[in-house]
């Protein structure tokens, strides 16, 4: 017989009516019995009970279906002939071969619902952990083979416990809780090993375990962190050494290694350890980079150090700090005694690299090392900061500053607490002005701007404003400035608008503003700023006067010995100028990044010698000066040569 004519036959003797009868009357059942069984006093299993007996009655509804209602409506047929019989005999076959593989379906799902619910002996006891991110701390081994030494076993996992707690790392799974699982399985057919009850019964993500002994009158601890999933080792902390009398100081060593691990775990991007930091380090590490106090800053990281002598970051920011305070020599020598974890950690090598190749003013070999340090985490914006910086002022790639800045969504930051934000983009604003889209500038300043009042984005914005003929907004920020900023702040500003005017060759309106400086009341002024004014509307007797004034307080200052000497020069004081130009070379040492060279150059360029002019200026930007907004080509000393072949071979060094 054929599928359908089974399915045909099943239908014309109402055999599905019945079943459906049978599926949906059980169906009600369990609905009913899955509420009212708690309010009926019945056992918690009674739904599980049912289930299992519909599954066993239903192969027995099947079979009562054919002996009391199908034979019954055969035998009522009269006389079959030959082809009717056949026809019985086959529907006969497939109807006890489908209650034949229902039956079987049946049974295998009563046998999985009563092993799972009726005879797991002891598992029934234990509550049902799903695998989690607990981590779990097991009792210290004791290998001293002293009993004494057994508490030190209990105090060593409580200890890390609290570790892990008090800095809200995760939960934790107990030894006492590992004990009373093992007393509930105890005389039972499972593994001994403590370990295996707890990746098997409690399930944490890792497991914290460690043993100690004694060697040569001291005790000797060490732990590691193991993966509860895989049992692989996630790493073996550094052994921890004490006196056997004080096992305190070895615990409480081992615990800042652990919760300086977890601290650092999700930031494994940003951290430069081999081994996690002790986690007090760690904390004086992150206090410094919030602070905005530069002795503060310095202090904080000191106390990283002491707190933790292998601790990497913060060396070498320290010696990052330095340097940016232009204590060469200090940051040279603290440099000096870093040493990487391994000569195999090729990110601290380059970290290394990069600030070695700073200190040799080879800007080249600083922006490609710091590239793969800006590559392992692009959006953390200190790293940002100074990838921009570095592609703007190091190698004088402006074009490469829209890239990095992008990375970072600037949309939801607060400016007003984000000093790194208003950083990059001052530095933005700046490559913008670079590549003479001054109106991106423009726009990216005002933005930010109507946020916050950023004072040191008003000289990016004053130059953009000018470059771009902007001429009405300009003198309507400079009225706002004359109101707004203070007396230094506004003069710092004019001379950066007629120094703007010269490069635009517009020394009638450049006057205007350096005459805003020099026509201020004298206790107004600062001396250098007045010399600044006067050399640049070439008045140079009245500028040598106030230059020999501050050359005589700071004999080292070569910008002033460089103006002074063109002043000397343009009076026709040759002999002069010449001593100064002799001082400038007695001046030469070590990392002053082409400080000297770029002095003899600004001279060199208002002498008209061409030739000592480029040598110089070449020899600058090879010994590290770098690229910013008053030097190069936004010097007006330069303004006649800035097109040359030459020049352009200056501002192209590094790329």
């Amino acid at each position: 017989m054929k599928l359908n004519s089974f399915f045909k036959q099943c239908h014309e003797k109402e055999v599905f009516k019945m079943l459906s009868i049978y599926v949906v009357s059980a169906w009600v059942i369990l609905q009913v019995l899955s509420i009212t069984w708690q309010p009926l006093g019945l056992p918690q299993k009674s739904v599980t009970f049912l289930i299992v007996v519909l599954l066993i009655c239903f192969p027995l509804y099947i079979f009562f279906l054919w002996k009391f209602r199908i034979v019954p409506l055969q035998k009522a047929e009269i006389d079959p002939d030959e082809k009717e019989i056949k026809k019985r005999a086959s529907f006969q076959k497939m109807y006890f071969s489908a209650l034949g593989i229902i039956a079987s379906i049946c049974v295998i799902a009563v046998f999985f619902i009563v092993n799972k619910n009726f005879f797991q002996r002891n598992e029934a006891l234990l509550p049902k952990i799903i695998q989690s991110d607990k981590i779990a701390v097991l009792k210290f081994g004791n290998n001293t083979g002293d009993p004494q030494y057994d508490i030190v076993s209990k105090m060593a996992s409580d200890w890390i416990i609290h570790g892990i707690t008090e800095n809200n790392v995760a939960q934790v799974i107990t030894q006492d809780l590992v004990d009373e699982y093992k007393a509930i399985l105890k005389g039972k057919n499972v593994e001994e090993d403590e370990t295996a009850i707890v990746k098997e019964y409690l399930k944490p993500s890792k497991i914290i375990s460690g043993n100690f002994y004694l060697k040569k009158g001291k005790l000797i601890f060490q732990g590691m962190l193991i993966d509860g999933k895989t049992n692989k080792t996630i790493i073996s902390f550094k052994p921890t050494e004490c006196a056997a009398e004080n096992p305190l100081k070895c615990i409480e060593d081992l615990n800042e290694s652990i919760t300086g691990y977890f601290i650092t775990a999700d930031k494994k991007n940003l951290t430069i350890q081999e081994s996690p930091p002790k986690y007090e380090a760690y904390k004086y590490l992150l206090e410094a980079k919030n602070s905005n106090d530069d002795q503060e800053y310095i202090t904080l990281l000191n106390k990283a150090i002491e707190a933790d002598s292998m601790y990497f970051e913060p060396k070498v920011l320290r010696v990052q700090h330095y340097f940016n305070q232009r204590e060469f020599k200090k940051s040279d020598s603290l440099l000096e005694l870093i040493k990487p974890d391994s000569y195999t950690n090729k990110r601290q090598l380059n970290l290394l690299n990069m600030h070695e190749a700073l200190l040799k003013g080879n800007n080249r070999a600083v922006y490609n090392t710091y590239l793969k340090e800006y590559e392992i985490a692009p959006s953390d914006l200190g790293s940002n900061k100074t990838m921009m910086i570095f592609a703007l002022q190091f190698v004088n790639r402006p074009e490469d500053v829209e890239a990095i800045y992008k990375t970072v969504v600037m949309d939801s930051m607060n400016l007003q607490n984000c000093r790194d934000c208003i950083f990059r983009i001052y530095v933005k604003a700046y490559a913008d002005i670079e590549l003479k889209n001054y109106s991106s500038a423009i726009k990216t300043i005002e933005t930010a701007q109507k946020e916050n009042e950023i004072k040191y984005l008003n000289r990016p914005l004053l130059i953009a404003y000018i470059r771009s003929g902007k001429e009405a907004v300009f003198e309507e920020f400079m009225r706002k400035i004359d109101i707004t900023a203070t007396t230094a702040e506004a003069q710092e500003l004019y001379l950066q608008a007629g120094k703007e005017y010269l490069m635009k060759s517009n020394k009638p309106k450049a006057d205007e503003y350096f005459n805003k400086i020099i026509n201020s009341e004298s206790e107004t002024v600062a001396p250098e700023m007045l010399a600044e004014a006067l050399f640049y509307k070439e008045n140079y007797a009245k500028a040598e006067k106030v230059l020999s004034q501050i050359h005589t307080n700071e004999p080292k200052n070569s910008d002033v010995l460089s103006k002074l000497a063109i002043c000397n020069f343009k009076l026709g004081n040759n002999s002069e100028a010449e001593k100064n130009i002799q001082s400038l070379e007695n001046l030469r040492a070590s990392f002053q990044f082409g400080e000297i060279d770029y002095a003899l150059a600004q001279y060199y360029a208002a002498t008209k010698n061409k030739a000592e002019l480029y040598k110089h200026l070449l020899k600058a930007v090879a010994n590290g000066h770098v690229y910013n907004w008053k030097y190069y080509k936004n010097d007006p000393l330069f303004i006649d040569y800035i097109n040359s072949k030459e020049f352009e071979e200056v501002m192209n060094f590094w790329k």
